[in-house]
């Protein structure tokens, strides 16, 4: 289910069966071809997108992947300066989204996550990022050391407190001194299953 989009708020610049019918035994023949067409379908798309491996962080905890350890708070505030007020029925969410390098391996997987909330009834919202303290030479990324991420979320009011926060950490390589250009090239070309691993915290 695509994500909704928040109302727009003002944030700093930074960063698609085929049917057909006949009579008898023609149904069947044409029946047996669109499941066989479609299995073969579904086959090529997943070779290619593999489904995404969640995993559960339990309230309050963190996890550790690659290399990386996560943690996640979330925040609901009824304003925020410079926005707009919201409808009664809607709100603000702040999140915190906190990434620990446990090593130089951590280090250097140092681009962006993809965040977004998530109901348990499969309804999602798109977050947007509002500052981070991530320093933007490899060399100042310190071992050890939890820089944050800060988003902003809008939800429907009733579902504020259920939402869960969903993390797919970036899986491509930053090395010292290496040009955009490459950085662009090998994460556009890099196939790594660990990019199709998801973290859900729970609230």
């Amino acid at each position: 289910m695509p994500a909704e989009e928040p109302s727009a708020p003002k944030i700093p610049p930074r960063r698609g069966l085929r049917t057909a019918l006949r009579v008898g035994g023609a149904i069947v023949a044409v029946g047996l071809g669109i499941v066989a067409s479609t299995w073969s379908g579904y086959t090529v798309y997943r070779t290619g997108n593999p489904a995404d491996m969640v995993h559960t962080v339990a309230a309050g905890g963190d996890m550790t992947l690659r290399h990386v350890s996560w943690k996640v708070s979330v925040e609901q505030v009824d304003d925020l300066p410079g926005q707009k007020p919201l409808p009664p029925d809607r709100q603000w969410l702040k999140i915190k989204v906190m990434r620990t390098a446990l090593d130089a391996e951590g280090v250097s997987l140092r681009g962006d996550p993809e965040v977004e909330v998530r109901h348990p009834d499969g309804r999602a919202w798109k977050v947007l990022p509002e500052s981070d303290d991530i320093p933007d030479e490899v060399k100042d990324h310190r071992v050890g050391t939890a820089y944050t991420y800060n988003m902003i979320g809008v939800v429907p009011r009733q579902l504020a407190g259920q939402v869960e926060v969903h993390v797919r950490p970036a899986t491509f390589h930053v090395v010292e001194n290496q040009p955009v250009e490459d950085i662009l090239k090998k994460a556009a070309k890099q196939k790594d299953p660990v990019q199709d691993q998801v973290l859900r915290f729970r609230r």
